[in-house]
């Protein structure tokens, strides 16, 4: 699969390339029914989210009309225009967009709990719980690169089993001690985190472990 990634992205890069512009160029799906999206960074990304409408979100609407309508009536009914400033300030019900996971992403969720950038791989290796409620998380790092790594970001995405985003937490998941080259992530290694707590996630909530993976910043030593 990684094969046929790589060879997509050329072919998308000598289609769409845009000079010093970094984003997405082409959007592909697998034979596994999962979509990716090739950047001009030679990243690929898996497309997890997917825009739904909530109709029951209470919104505070203002209408101009409504304040002309106020500004007229001031000056001859002082009643009428205390009904009316009540009326304006009444929540009015409209659709709000929000981003939920697909259902493919649903269905392979095994695929969400790993990522990978410039030559580092970063995979969930073990999620637990503590008497106090709070959820761990483990990870495990390898890498190919022949930077050496002190320093590696990650953004963690947490969704309920209906697929509604619960927390983002970012952290840094490899986190090298100064002065000592042996603490740094080296080419060929595969180092275990230390374990991460999060608070406020509700147990009930998350039994499919639905989450997804990003790596950000990276810094490395020569």
């Amino acid at each position: 699969m990684y094969k046929a990634l790589r060879t997509y992205i050329s072919i998308a890069l000598l289609l769409f390339s845009i000079p010093a512009i970094a984003g997405e160029v082409a959007r592909v799906t697998l034979e596994n029914g999962a979509t990716v999206k090739l950047n001009d960074d030679f990243n690929w990304e898996y497309v997890i989210l997917e825009s739904q409408t909530k109709p029951d979100t209470a919104v505070p609407v203002t209408l101009p009309a409504t304040v002309s309508t106020v500004a007229v009536a001031a000056s001859t009914a002082p009643v009428e225009t205390e009904a009316l400033a009540k009326v304006e300030a009444v929540p009015t019900t409209l659709p709000a967009n929000i981003e939920t996971l697909t259902s493919t992403a649903i269905a392979q969720a095994e695929l969400l709990k790993s990522t990978a950038k410039s030559g580092v791989k970063v995979s969930l290796l073990n999620s637990q719980w503590d008497d106090d409620g709070r959820l761990g998380l483990t990870f495990e790092l390898s890498s190919t690169s022949p930077e050496h790594y002190v320093m590696i970001e990650l953004e963690v995405s947490l969704f309920a089993d209906s697929g509604a985003l619960i927390d983002k937490e970012t952290i840094k998941v490899w986190q090298a001690i100064f002065r000592m080259p042996d603490s740094y992530l080296r080419k060929g290694q595969t180092r275990e985190s230390r374990t991460f707590w999060i608070e406020g996630i509700d147990k009930a909530q998350w039994t499919k472990e639905l989450m997804s993976l990003k790596i950000g910043e990276m810094d490395s030593r020569m």
